[in-house]
């Protein structure tokens, strides 16, 4: 029965999630075109005869607007699983739900999974998205004699000196921000879902309780890791450190956060029930 509302809750989310993913292609094209104008070519000579004409400020602003439209898109994401998730579990479409003969860990499950889902391949296409316009800008700068092999090489020596003097393990840090991005998804979707439930506890102005519920386990969700990493700041005063203990912290704090509102969301839908 799981796999069954899991297809159904891919049924029901396809067409938004597709139409994020094409939108963000079709930003990340207007990131590209605007380093196609002369002003950018121009830079890979000499700085100082590099002409401004009004296609090459158009360029400017069609760059600010693909950053805009990049942190919208991933707003966009999150706003939409949360709608969509209230709409099918505490609205009238939420009666089906409820009525289905499957667990309520279940049903939990599949909806935070697939949203969990569309989060990873929106934000994976951000990225792609950023990967791609940053080698457009950099293919638009960088003289043509220089090869990217060489701009590599170059590259790896500064890269090692950085994790090295500030005390980093460069395995370790990527290794991290590797899990993070794929895990990350699915605790923010389940710390979302958690703050919806939370917010149907009140009787009235339940969609702004639900707001204010997430806004307030998201600062707490701060406030926990940034005490725990100013306090390993004060007894290991290594950068390393510092940074490793703040990543270890938002990851772990977030995770916990997930599990107790995954656990509250449970308890909720299964004793205190209340929906319009």
């Amino acid at each position: 029965m799981l796999g069954k509302l899991i297809k159904h809750e891919w049924k029901s989310t396809y067409r938004m999630g597709c139409l994020l993913l094409f939108i963000t292609l079709i930003v990340t094209f207007l990131g590209w075109l605007s380093f196609q104008s002369p002003m950018w070519r121009q830079m890979s000579g000499d700085y100082y005869r590099v002409s401004f004409s009004p296609l090459d400020f158009l360029s400017i602003v069609v760059l600010i607007m693909y950053f805009f439209m990049l942190v919208g898109i991933t707003y966009a994401t999150q706003i939409y699983m949360g709608v969509h998730f209230y709409r099918t579990m505490y609205t009238d479409q939420g009666y089906l739900a409820h009525t289905l003969p499957v667990g309520k860990h279940q049903l939990l499950g599949s909806k935070i999974l697939v949203g969990g889902l569309w989060v990873l391949f929106v934000n994976a296409a951000v990225i792609l998205s950023g990967m791609a316009v940053m080698g457009s800008m950099l293919g638009a700068v960088i003289p043509e004699e220089y090869a990217w092999s060489e701009i590599w090489r170059e590259l790896s020596p500064v890269l090692g000196d950085f994790f090295s003097i500030f005390g980093l393990d460069s395995g370790l840090y990527f290794t991290f921000m590797i899990l993070s991005a794929v895990l990350g998804p699915f605790v923010s979707v389940a710390i979302l879902f958690g703050a919806v439930t939370l917010g149907q506890l009140f009787n009235k102005a339940r969609v702004l309780m639900a707001i204010l519920c997430y806004v307030g386990v998201c600062m707490l969700n701060s406030l926990i890791a940034s005490a725990v990493q100013s306090m390993v700041a004060f007894s290991a005063w290594e950068y390393g450190t510092v940074v490793n203990a703040g990543m270890y912290c938002s990851l772990i704090v977030q995770a916990l956060a997930a599990v107790l509102l995954y656990f509250a969301s449970y308890q909720i839908l299964t004793k205190r029930l209340n929906m319009e």
